[in-house]
């Protein structure tokens, strides 16, 4: 009977190394199992095959009243009480096939309150712990501190011989910190990579189950790697949730024995703690971030508005300067010494001209025309750039990812930021270190948002250029973005050439202005002697869902003179469900509005003989004032926002453009 107990109930799995005093008695009352602190409580003697009632003097008249529940019995002479429990068969016919049996301190008695002065203390000892750590909590605002102390308290009050918590707020950069007094652990390093490659899978298991999981140094067990890693006989691993996330994972180890139910409970709380602690911190981080943002904004608006009214006015002066140069030209005696005089009144009068530009466009941002940008395009022209023009002691990196969302904006603007970006890089670590340029898709949800404040719920793409220079200053960081500020030395020599003196140019307020134009946001985090890093946020673009299915019975008239691109056109748009009409004049255009067929839309190039595209529209807004109406153009000098109000064009489309730019436009308006 001992040995199906034993084969049935594997005690030596269950309590072989439990802190509680337990053993098993077979049918007869008789001892076939205990465990150490069983032992160690019976003292000197035999205690296998021993008779349960003789050994501890027990009535046995008084128990077998009582077979069916746990029969308690004090001990002569110990401190102890003795608790009998019946392993109840499944049929509860069949005769019983064990007790199970553990030996717990005796209560004392003072007045009428039972107490037991043991657990008393340890309550109050723990309460006195928690409240010194919510007090730092309060006072601390370094997350190494708090955590080195809630690990330390977590060691102690439940009797480990070392702790370590596993940060998990970024899942790519995993961070350990670890407890370890009596030196246990030799190579921190290669313990901590160890322990990260296991917790792979406890990860999953703490996300699923949401509780701590005691791990033990045995075969069939989850944690059993990660004990033979950490050389512990039992482990703790408790994990530090906040608001469902998984912030953190505590764990502390025993070389003997295991764990009381108390001890489990004192890590459980102190990993709410530890929980509460990061999040708080990281809130308070966040929440002084923000303001410093919100404090850039308002303040580059306001630079924006002044700069963009002073340009203005300025560029009314240029406008004389340069008619009054002209004008010198024509009317004064050139001589070498007039004609040096005058190159340099027009050279500084053109300087100011790109500069007043630049003011502009920073007052009011706004990208020179949209076209469908492929990013990885973009980054890929970048990276032949670095590559064949940095010098050979930049280390250059690319972490590209290979579909990156397209974005609607302006290809060269685009490339003018990130470039400017990289050179700035390249020169903030004089001519030596690792430029890193990376690009991937974001997803801002609800979950992140957090981390990203200054951001709306979407898909975006983020764009950074990271150096390892010496960094930029906290104070300086403020004011990265304003007019004219520069961390570069400049060079008050007149005849310096551009580079020696680029301290003085326009600076990071460009690129902001740009960013901003393509409803982006650009950020900067840098650490002295570290480096700088910039990431670049740009939504992506996106169909709208409810316009993906096009209606078969839409018709388009297709008005083009080159005839190579209009029948391309007009075979991606049949490809697409459309029904096209092509004809190549704006007479023929007019001719078929006024037949008898319901056109939907009509695509018109601006260069076209006899009447151009802009008379055509016209002309069709005579006959059809709803109609919506695409230009087509590629001439830059078409002032597309004028023409748009005066000849009510629908829209506009820039030569050369993506099918994928053109499709997307026409679903906009039918």
């Amino acid at each position: 009977m001992s040995d199906k107990i034993i084969s049935k109930y594997g005690p030596e799995i269950l309590f072989g190394i439990q802190n509680a005093s337990v053993a098993i008695a077979n049918s007869d009352q008789k001892i076939v199992w205990y465990n150490k602190s069983f032992k160690k409580i019976f003292g000197k003697g035999r205690l296998k095959g021993s008779n349960l009632f003789k050994l501890y003097s027990i009535p046995e008249k008084q128990f077998l009243t009582k077979t069916q529940k746990t029969f308690s019995h004090p001990i002569p002479g110990s401190n102890h009480n003795i608790y009998i429990t019946p392993i109840i068969s499944k049929d509860r016919v069949s005769k019983q096939p064990g007790y199970f049996i553990e030996l717990v301190a005796k209560t004392e008695r003072g007045g009428n309150l039972i107490f037991n002065s043991h657990a008393v203390d340890r309550d109050i000892t723990f309460l006195n712990e928690l409240k010194e750590l919510l007090v730092l909590l309060a006072k601390e605002g370094s997350l190494n501190k708090i955590s080195l102390q809630i690990i330390s308290k977590c060691a102690e009050l439940s009797k480990s011989v070392f702790g370590l918590i596993v940060y998990h707020d970024d899942i790519d950069n995993n961070d350990i910190l670890f407890h370890d007094p009596d030196e246990l652990i030799k190579n921190k390093s290669e313990t901590a990579k160890a322990v990260l490659s296991d917790f792979t899978f406890i990860d999953k298991w703490l996300e699923l189950n949401k509780k701590s999981l005691l791990a033990l140094n045995q075969k069939k067990n989850i944690g059993f790697n990660l004990t033979n890693t950490l050389k512990c006989e039992t482990l703790i691993v408790s994990p530090c949730f906040f608001e469902e996330q998984l912030l953190a994972t505590i764990i502390v180890g025993k070389t003997t024995g295991t764990f009381s139910t108390f001890e489990i409970n004192i890590v459980k709380q102190l990993s709410v703690l530890l929980s509460f602690a990061i999040s708080n911190l990281k809130t308070r981080d966040l929440n002084a971030a923000l303001e410093s943002r919100l404090l850039q904004a308002q303040k580059l608006e306001i630079i924006g508005k002044l700069s963009s009214g002073i340009a203005h006015d300025f560029g009314n002066l240029l406008t004389s300067i340069f008619g009054s140069v002209k004008l010198l030209r024509k009317r004064v005696s050139v001589t070498d010494d007039t004609k040096k005089l005058i190159d340099n009144i027009e050279s500084c009068s053109v300087r100011a001209r790109d500069l007043t530009k630049g003011l502009l466009s920073f007052g009011k941002p706004t990208p020179k025309r949209k076209e469908l940008v492929k990013l990885n395009t973009v980054v890929n022209d970048i990276s032949k750039v670095i590559t064949q023009t940095f010098p050979s002691t930049i280390t250059f990196i690319n972490k590209t990812s290979e579909q990156l969302h397209d974005i609607l904006g302006n290809s060269i603007e685009i490339y003018q930021v990130l470039l400017n970006l990289c050179v700035n890089a390249k020169e903030a670590m004089g001519g030596r270190g690792t430029l890193t340029l990376s690009a991937n898709n974001l997803l801002i949800n609800e979950k992140n948002i957090i981390n990203h404040p200054l951001l709306k719920v979407g898909n975006y793409v983020c764009i950074s250029v990271k150096d390892n220079g010496e960094g930029i200053k906290e104070n300086d960081l403020q004011k990265i973005f304003d007019p004219y500020f520069s961390t570069k030395s400049k060079n008050t020599d007149l005849h310096a050439d551009t580079e020696s003196n680029s301290g003085s140019g326009l600076g990071l307020y460009v690129t902001y202005g740009i960013i901003k134009a393509h409803n982006g946001l650009i950020d900067v985090t840098s650490k002295i002697n570290e480096g700088t890093q910039f990431d670049v946020y740009i939504p992506a673009f996106e169909l709208p869902k409810d316009k993906k299915q096009m209606p078969a019975d839409k018709i388009i008239l297709l008005v083009d003179d080159e005839e190579m691109l209009s029948d391309l056109l007009a075979e991606l748009l049949e490809s697409n469900n459309y029904n096209v009409i092509k004809v190549s004049s704006g007479r023929e255009a007019l001719k078929v509005l006024t037949e008898e067929i319901k056109v939907d839309l009509a695509i018109i190039d601006y260069n076209m003989p006899d009447m151009n595209g802009l008379e055509t529209i016209k002309e069709i807004r005579k006959l059809d004032s709803n109609l919506p109406v695409l230009l087509s153009s590629g001439t830059p000098e078409l002032n597309i926002d004028s023409e748009l109000d005066n000849y009510n064009i629908t829209s506009c489309v820039q030569k050369p453009y993506e099918f994928e730019t053109m499709l997307a436009t026409i679903q906009k308006f039918i």
